[in-house]
């Protein structure tokens, strides 16, 4: 990709940098194939520390990265390491900061407080399972869970689409037309079957409502019980690390979490921005 000439560009550019650096401890912009940069990651893992990497040779535009970043610390070499916000350098600046204990001086420098470790958007299998397996874990979860009603005021509860409008209705109506079959077939086996078979249609949505009403209570049971604050609110991204929840009254509370873990079968609604394609590595 061509360099950024425009101010607008550069800015953009730099803002995306920075929120980089600020939403995580550890940040490491690298190239793949670099020696030293594979020095830095191995400590890293050595320590056990949890790093995010940006692989400059592997992004489109990873020139105007590294010039950015020249401009914003005056380094242009790779490793260019970054942890609480603060600018630590290439490859000799970590390694000597983690032999004279600054570099654990900067993990361990006090950082913003937060309400909970986890936040899991969505109360589907997949977010009730993560949020139950972090609190095992010792962290201090949430879930956030709603449906906007239909224009005919239809919402269900936990358990996702699944659960409440898919796969599990659906295999009870389906069990349901299976039971009416194999009554007429019974005949043919001897069964002598006297009255003739009616079907109701308003006791089998009742059946199937209070059966998939039990399973939303059982998994607010289990996520109590795993102690998982449950929240039926409305979630909106505002910056990271803040979610904001807006419950059915319309009371907005705005939450602060380590990790947000987006559990939905719809695409997150994330901010469009023409450098949004990026390689970029969880650790």
């Amino acid at each position: 990709m061509p360099p950024i000439e425009n101010d607008t560009g550069k800015n953009d550019l730099k803002s995306q940098i920075q929120l980089l650096i600020d939403s995580n401890q550890v940040m490491v912009f690298s190239k793949s194939y670099c020696p030293y940069c594979v020095k830095v990651k191995d400590l890293f893992k050595e320590l056990k520390l949890e790093f995010n990497v940006m692989e400059l040779d592997l992004i489109e535009d990873g020139t105007n990265y590294q010039d950015m970043l020249l401009e914003m610390t005056g380094q242009k070499s790779v490793p260019n390491v970054f942890i609480n916000k603060t600018h630590v350098g290439g490859c000799d600046k970590t390694l000597q900061a983690h032999k004279d204990g600054s570099l654990q001086q900067l993990l361990s420098a006090e950082t913003e407080a937060y309400d909970y470790d986890l936040i899991v958007i969505g109360g589907g299998s997949g977010g009730l399972a993560c949020s139950k397996e972090a609190a095992a874990l010792g962290k201090k979860a949430m879930v956030l869970d709603y449906v906007v009603p239909t224009p005919k005021g239809t919402t269900w509860g936990l358990g996702g689409t699944c659960v409440n409008v898919g796969c599990i209705p659906k295999k009870l109506m389906h069990q349901t037309a299976m039971l009416g079959t194999a009554i007429q077939d019974a005949r043919k086996f001897g069964w002598e079957i006297d009255e003739k078979v009616k079907h109701n249609w308003d006791t089998m949505k009742d059946a199937v409502s209070n059966y998939i009403g039990s399973l939303n209570w059982g998994y607010r049971v289990a996520l109590r019980d795993k102690n998982v604050n449950y929240v039926n609110a409305y979630a909106e991204f505002i910056e990271p690390h803040k979610v904001k929840a807006t419950n059915k009254q319309g009371k907005e509370d705005v939450l602060h979490s380590g990790k947000v873990y987006h559990s939905n079968w719809r695409e997150a609604a994330l901010p469009r921005h023409p450098r949004r394609q990026r390689v970029l590595h969880h650790q």
